[in-house]
């Protein structure tokens, strides 16, 4: 190929090299472009304002209510009559009485220290004084079983024992104290304290004070002995005079029939103790300040006849005092049982400042429930129930007298 030849080869490849790049550059940017057509596009729903939603304000349901959340009062309901909850309690006196006993006919009887009368007052709250005798200052005042006498005790030592049916007044010696009626009324039991130990006795008289029979000595142990007659007359009080302090805290106590006899022995694992008579006294219960729990009071079961190796005793799974029980039959007793028993509460029950619920205990199996708490928390003293069993009374703190419902 002649120079000539190879020189137009080489202006042929420079202009077709020049035509692509120019070629390349109208279609990167001089060409038009197509046109985009938009397309709507739903936007998602809006979930707040930048931030994570809120669950919103909280409902509580509160348990048990019985309503749908937002509906309820946020409290448990309140009961007319006792069904294991809260339970509406009624106040019948306006001040203090004192030993409110149930009589016969469902009303109770009591003493009302302000103007120094006797009345009875029945569940819808209406009083009826028993006399228009007055005994005024009474520092002690102790009815039959049937309400329808009651030994009054004054503080210059004086006694006297009124009958409400028969509106009479006997006088009774100024060294006897600590009474307690036979059932149907007709006896006193007392503590014949003289100023000579020698002639201190446990005695029983009518209630007219007439034919007294000392029927067992004292001595210097008066203060060891408590009269507490049976219902069925067999025992008239007890006696902390046995043997006690052992290594397992246990003391005896004698049970004294009318005749000063020893009637049986409990073996009991305390001191201080207190007890209450089942109506057919074949049992009773009985508490004491039992020192391997700090003297907290301890409940228990026994057989009349006692046991002296404890066998015929069982422990009732409640800590409260024998006088904060009562009973609606011979197995079923009702009892005051505090929020907390403080330790030394057994021995010293002013220690004891707690509000009581009320429970009920078969004294067949010892199962315990809780028949009513208090609408009005409260303590609950000298309980009683009704012999037709639809009503409690009881004793508050500051000694009114109060019902609540049992049916």
């Amino acid at each position: 190929m002649s120079e000539r030849t190879q020189m137009f080869v080489r202006l042929g490849g420079l202009l077709l090299i020049t035509l692509a790049i120019g070629t390349g550059m109208y279609f990167l940017f001089f060409r038009a472009r197509p046109s985009v057509i938009p397309v709507a596009v739903t936007p998602p729903p809006a979930i707040g304002t930048g931030s994570l939603p809120t669950a919103g304000a909280g409902i509580p349901i509160i348990p048990g209510s019985g309503t749908t959340p937002g509906t309820g009062t946020g409290t448990l309901p309140i009961s007319q009559i006792a069904n294991g909850g809260k339970t509406s309690t009624f106040t019948l006196t306006t001040s203090a009485v004192r030993q409110p006993t149930v009589m016969a006919n469902g009303s109770i009887a009591y003493y009302d220290p302000a103007d120094g009368k006797f009345y009875s007052i029945d569940q819808n709250g209406t009083a009826t004084a028993l006399s228009q005798a007055k005994f005024p200052q009474a520092s002690n005042v102790t009815f039959s079983g049937s309400g329808t006498e009651a030994a009054v005790e004054f503080p210059d030592g004086s006694n006297v024992v009124y009958n409400f049916e028969k509106s009479t007044q006997s006088t009774l010696p100024a060294h006897w104290e600590g009474f307690s009626f036979s059932q149907d009324g007709s006896q006193v039991a007392a503590k014949s304290v003289a100023v000579d130990p020698s002639a201190r006795a446990l005695v029983i008289s009518s209630a007219d004070g007439s034919s007294a029979t000392p029927i067992a000595a004292l001595g210097a142990n008066q203060d060891k002995v408590g009269v507490n007659w049976s219902p069925d007359g067999s025992v008239v009080g007890f006696s902390a005079t046995g043997p006690g302090g052992s290594a397992f805290g246990q003391n005896e106590i004698y049970m004294i029939d009318k005749n000063g006899k020893d009637a049986g022995v409990l073996i009991v694992n305390g001191s201080s103790f207190t007890a209450k008579w089942t109506p057919d006294s074949s049992h009773l219960i009985y508490s004491v300040a039992d020192d391997s729990q700090d003297y907290r009071a301890t409940l228990w079961y026994a057989d009349k006849d006692g046991d002296r190796k404890g066998s015929a005793r069982r422990q009732i799974p409640l800590q409260t005092l024998a006088s904060k029980c009562t009973f609606s039959t011979s197995t079923v007793a009702y009892c005051a049982v505090p929020a907390v028993m403080p330790a030394g509460g057994g021995s010293a029950p002013d220690l004891i400042t707690a509000n009581d619920t009320l429970f009920k205990v078969d004294l067949n199996t010892m199962n315990t429930s809780v028949v009513a708490i208090p609408a009005v928390p409260t303590q609950m003293f000298n309980l009683s129930i009704t012999p037709a069993g639809d009503a409690l009374y009881y004793s508050d703190k500051s000694g009114r007298l109060n019902l609540l419902r049992l049916k």
